[in-house]
């Protein structure tokens, strides 16, 4: 199987504008009784189409055959669905959805082959009590039609009521899902880029360390505070999922206690989504080149903090950053791993091997007073402004982000692979027929 054919599903490249930018937006929407119900059964559709994918896949790794790709897995689903007329059921929702599943597969398999993601096998998707899932409901400009204000219309579905208005540009592709109680609509569209400021009058040079409390401190000494959202609501999720372990699932009770754990959950994400969003907004406009920390958020996780950790989502800063900076004009340099940006005198460039958890400490050769998030920002600026050799292991401007890593499971690992059962379903793949698990 070649390269290209099992990559991640590419973006309509061809049709897309030219020096026009990707981007993306999600917003909740309202849905009809019948619209509810087709979204349902897509959400299904799909969930059961990825999940022959895996099994298929898992079958011609234990059986030593060629790797079929996402494309050879939908060709040979739709010679099936219209064999098979236990299938049948497939074809009453639109195209898009199985199409969509099996692309959710292909970038699947296409993370666990790049060692720089460290992403694990695709596995089986669950049904879950709560309904959650999603579905790839149009792609293509040309069949979806967005009248500029509240209202979008997609194949099958129909108009949509939208809870707020799009932002301007060429929409090409959108998926529904249900999360936390509510449905919500994600698009793919393209956006003409922004132009450079003329004069610049941003700060030429800054850098922002990023950790738990402060959520950020730059170099010019501002602080962003942490929200701690889940932390606030901890409390109140506590109370309602005690409550719904004790009732009967799927009883009236039951969903009642969902509804409560819904809502806060939604408060979490809304709460996190717009701090750090503003936050980074605020940076990348702020200076012409930034530097920022490159953590392993996967080490940190698994420390004696995780809760909080997850809740600071550190991750989510540096990959907003990273994308609004190619928009904003704003040159992101990621410092590199090992660089000991909080224990170094942003002085006099020595490091304090003694230094531990202190917020304020004073070097006592230089005798320098400092506190630690500014120090560490200062320090993470001069990876830009000092030259090569000086002090501890700063860089110029071109210093990135340190080499790649092995991933967790190789693709050819047989210990990553599980006995398959009997099932109804097949398909005909490399010429022969497989028999995935039914899960």
């Amino acid at each position: 199987m070649s390269k290209r054919a099992n990559g991640k599903a590419k973006d309509q490249q061809s049709s897309r504008p030219k020096g026009w930018e990707a981007a993306g937006y999600q917003i909740s929407i309202k849905l009809t009784k019948r619209q509810q119900a087709y979204a349902k059964r897509a959400v299904g559709v799909s969930r059961m189409v990825y999940n022959l994918c895996v099994a298929t896949h898992q079958f011609c790794r234990i059986n030593r055959l060629k790797w079929p790709s996402w494309q050879d897995l939908q060709k040979a689903l739709n010679q099936l669905k219209k064999e098979d007329p236990d299938l049948h059921f497939i074809t009453e929702v639109s195209k898009f959805v199985a199409e969509g599943a099996a692309k959710n597969f292909g970038n699947a398999i296409a993370n666990w082959q790049d060692p720089d993601t460290k992403a694990r096998k695709p596995t089986f998707h669950k049904k879950p009590r709560t309904g959650s899932g999603s579905f790839l409901a149009a792609s293509g400009k040309d069949v979806i039609n967005y009248n500029g204000k509240r209202r979008i219309k997609l194949p099958y579905l129909g108009s949509i009521k939208l809870n707020a208005i799009l932002p301007k540009g060429i929409i090409h592709e959108a998926t529904i899902k249900f999360q936390n109680g509510q449905w919500l609509l994600s698009i793919k569209y393209w956006k003409l880029p922004e132009s450079k400021p003329d004069p610049d009058s941003r700060i030429p040079e800054g850098a922002a360390d990023t950790g738990l409390n402060p959520h950020a401190t730059d170099s010019e000494a501002q602080t962003w505070e942490n929200p701690k959202a889940y932390y606030k609501a901890e409390k109140k999720l506590r109370k309602w999922q005690r409550a719904q372990a004790r009732r009967t699932a799927g009883s009236h009770g039951w969903h009642e206690a969902q509804r409560h754990i819904d809502k806060l959950h939604r408060k979490i994400a809304n709460t996190r989504n717009d701090t750090i969003h503003k936050m980074t907004t605020e940076l990348v406009g702020k200076y012409q080149r930034l530097v920022i920390e490159d953590l392993n958020v996967a080490g940190m996780m698994r420390g004696n903090t995780p809760k909080a950790q997850a809740d600071a989502a550190i991750g989510e800063i540096k990959r907003q950053c990273l994308y609004k900076g190619k928009w904003r004009h704003c040159e992101i340099t990621l410092a590199p791993r090992s660089y000991p940006s909080s224990k170094l005198c942003s002085i006099c460039h020595a490091k304090n091997v003694k230094l531990k958890r202190e917020k304020l400490w004073q070097y006592p050769e230089c005798g320098t007073r400092h506190q630690r998030d500014e120090n560490a920002a200062v320090n993470l600026r001069n990876l830009l402004t000092l030259p090569a050799g000086s002090g501890a292991t700063p860089r110029n401007g071109k210093a990135l982000a340190p080499g790649t890593t092995g991933s967790e499971t190789g693709p050819d690992d047989r210990r990553t692979a599980t006995r398959e059962s009997k099932t109804q379903t097949t398909l005909n793949v490399n010429g022969k027929k497989v028999s995935p698990s039914a899960r």
